[in-house]
């Protein structure tokens, strides 16, 4: 079976590593089938002699401006896909061009398509983003019109696959499709008890909160409860971002709170699991499909401080130790660091994340047979 996977967008952080890790799992797990991955640079995937039915196609013409992207998607993009003579076309960019669902296999049969949207913008109800504030433009465009495109393909793929079961409920409700054409494939979390270290002891001061500096992660909030906590003549704690300062221009130089911060930059992944370990996790964003900080801090038992929202509610499902706060009230955050410090709220006991099979190994599945082995 010949399996065309479409990801032009990826370029950086999270859709990205998607595309990395599936393709990695593909070239190990399923030489069976005939891949062709197409991509919109060189140099994100390798091709490898020891899987020669692994293919990279790269598009780069397709990214030059957002007209080369609308063209593709609109007029060039499915008898691209056709020449390549597909039996399942599997799009990881949330999106599929127009013509795709249309695409006739050489025996007349009808390709298959798939597609995987981790795109929550256009189906969360926490925040609706406006094009006339300067920050919000781009969050907007995703959110209103970008979100058009996503609901369109949706409902001409035979089948969706997303990440949790709320975006399954919500992509359910938006856009009409039933049950059996969608499929919720949580994505896999690492056993990390390597890193566990029992020297390493946790510090009721020391908050993190690992996260890149898009808007909707949210760390204006906890600088606002920061500043609550120091008014409060409370001191002696920091909450490390994984930032640079320069990467939040909002924040002024001379904002006093400023010293409660400790702008540690991109952490290796050994230094970030130690710091889970040492720390409260703060997990203040407010939109993901789903949030990883949360199911890793988790396994080393230490406080999670979480903003109350769907998908934190389902990666936290079952751990005692969350504690759930209004994302735009950094009144509700201070009160719980405030119990954080004072040690009203403390570590459990580790519970490490269980074997389970590969989330990718269900994506195949779905595929190419359209189905997950139960």
């Amino acid at each position: 079976m010949r399996i065309v996977v479409l990801d032009i967008a990826a370029s950086k952080t999270g859709a990205l590593t998607v595309l990395q890790d599936f393709a990695a799992y593909v070239q190990k797990n399923a030489c069976e089938h005939e891949w062709f991955f197409v991509t919109g640079a060189e140099g994100l995937l390798t091709e490898s002699p020891d899987a020669p039915d692994f293919h990279v196609i790269v598009r780069s013409d397709v990214k030059k401006s957002k007209m080369h992207r609308l063209a593709f998607d609109s007029v060039s993009g499915a008898e691209f896909l056709s020449d390549l003579k597909p039996d399942v076309v599997l799009s990881l960019q949330n999106t599929l061009p127009k013509g795709t669902e249309k695409l006739k296999k050489d025996d007349g049969s009808k390709v298959r398509t798939v597609l995987y949207v981790h795109q929550p913008l256009g189906f969360q109800k926490t925040k609706k983003f406006s094009f006339l504030k300067a920050g919000e433009r781009e969050l907007a465009m995703y959110q209103y019109l970008i979100a058009n495109n996503i609901d369109s393909s949706i409902k001409k793929a035979d089948h969706v696959i997303v990440q949790t079961d709320w975006m399954k409920k919500a992509v359910m409700e938006k856009d009409g499709i039933p049950e059996e054409r969608i499929s919720a494939v949580l994505p896999n979390v690492e056993d990390l008890s390597g890193f566990f270290d029992e020297s390493v002891s946790w510090k009721p001061g020391n908050f993190i909160f690992p996260a890149g500096p898009i808007y909707y992660k949210n760390h204006r909030v906890i600088l606002e409860a920061s500043k609550i906590l120091r008014n409060e003549g409370l001191d002696g704690f920091k909450t490390c971002f994984t930032l640079e300062p320069t990467d939040l221009p909002w924040v002024r130089d001379d904002d006093w709170s400023i010293d409660t911060i400790e702008w540690l930059g991109s952490l290796p992944k050994a230094e970030l699991m130690r710091r889970y370990q040492t720390s409260t996790l703060i997990f203040p964003s407010y939109i993901e499909t789903f949030g990883y900080p949360p199911a890793e801090a988790r396994q080393f038992g230490v406080p999670v401080l979480a903003a109350d929202t769907p998908f934190t509610r389902e990666v936290l499902f079952g751990y005692d130790n969350a504690r759930f706060f209004d994302p735009f009230s950094p009144e509700e955050l201070a009160q719980l660091m405030r119990k954080i410090i004072r040690q009203e709220i403390s570590p459990v006991k580790p519970e490490f994340a269980a074997a389970t099979e590969s989330s990718w190994k269900k994506i195949v599945a779905l595929a190419a047979e359209g189905e997950i082995s139960r």
